[in-house]
C-alpha cells in the first residue's frame, strides 16, 4: 500500500475504508464485502437511558486491511491500534456511527463518541466505544427502536444472537425486549447481488437488511 493510499484510509468514513480494502480484491461477487459482529449495551441510571456501549468484532480480511502499511511492531502496536480506534470513530461522527436510536418515530440524537479502544483478538480486530446520548432519556411509558447498518450495505453489521444487546437491571425490570430479523424480500435480495460488480453507492440498501431491536417499556 502506498503512502497516498495510507493516509486516505484515516480521512474516510469507515464505510468507504472498508469498501476500499475489498476493491483491491478480485473477488466482489456478492453484497456485503466485509463483516461485523456487533454487541451493544444499553446503559442507564434508575429512570433514564443514558449511553450505548459498543462492541465491534470486524472479519479477519477486513482487520488485516486496516493494519496494513502499520507499525505493528511489538513496541508500537499499542499506540498504533489506539491511534486507529481514534481515526476510525472520529471518522464515523458525520455517519451517526452507523447507528440509529428511536423513541417512538423520533431520532435520538447522540453525543461525540468516548473511550475508543481497539484490540487484536485472534486474526480480528475487536473495536470498542461509547455513544452517549445527547440527553438521557427516560424510558417509563416508552418504545424504542435501534438500527445498526452500513446504509449501502457493503458492510454486514449484525448481532449474531438476542444475547449480544445487554440491558440495565432498571431497563428489565420495566421493559419488555425483541430482536427482529430483517424482512428483505427475495426480489430485493437478488437485486443486491445484481450490483456485485458496481461499487457505487445505493443509500437505501442497508436499512432492508438490517435487523431491528424494539425495547417496550411500561
Amino acid at each position: 500500500m502506498n503512502r497516498t493510499i495510507n493516509t486516505l484510509k484515516h480521512l474516510l468514513p469507515i464505510k468507504w475504508l472498508l469498501l476500499a480494502c475489498l476493491s483491491f480484491s478480485s473477488n466482489l461477487s456478492a453484497h456485503p464485502h466485509a463483516w461485523v459482529d456487533t454487541n451493544t449495551a444499553i446503559g442507564s441510571d434508575k429512570t433514564h437511558i443514558t449511553t450505548l456501549h459498543m462492541t465491534w468484532t470486524f472479519d479477519a480480511e477486513t482487520s488485516d486491511y486496516m493494519l496494513q502499511g502499520e507499525d505493528i511492531s511489538p513496541e508500537n502496536i499499542d499506540n498504533t491500534l489506539h491511534l486507529l480506534a481514534t481515526s476510525v470513530t472520529n471518522n464515523m461522527y458525520n455517519e451517526h456511527y452507523f447507528t440509529y436510536f428511536y423513541v417512538g418515530n423520533t431520532p435520538i440524537k447522540f453525543k461525540a463518541a468516548r473511550y475508543p479502544q481497539l484490540i487484536q483478538y485472534q486474526d480480528k480486530l475487536v473495536l470498542t466505544f461509547d455513544i452517549p446520548l445527547s440527553e438521557p432519556i427516560a424510558f417509563n411509558n416508552k418504545d424504542f427502536k435501534l438500527f445498526i447498518y452500513d446504509s449501502t450495505y457493503f458492510v454486514d453489521m449484525s448481532w449474531l444472537e438476542a444475547k449480544d444487546i445487554q440491558l440495565t437491571e432498571d431497563i428489565n425490570k420495566h421493559c419488555k425486549h425483541e430482536l427482529l430479523e430483517p424482512t428483505a424480500s427475495d426480489a430485493q435480495r437478488a437485486y443486491t447481488l445484481s450490483l456485485a460488480d458496481d461499487v457505487a453507492p445505493n443509500n437505501a440498501l442497508g436499512q432492508l437488511f438490517s435487523q431491528q431491536f424494539q425495547l417496550h417499556c411500561n
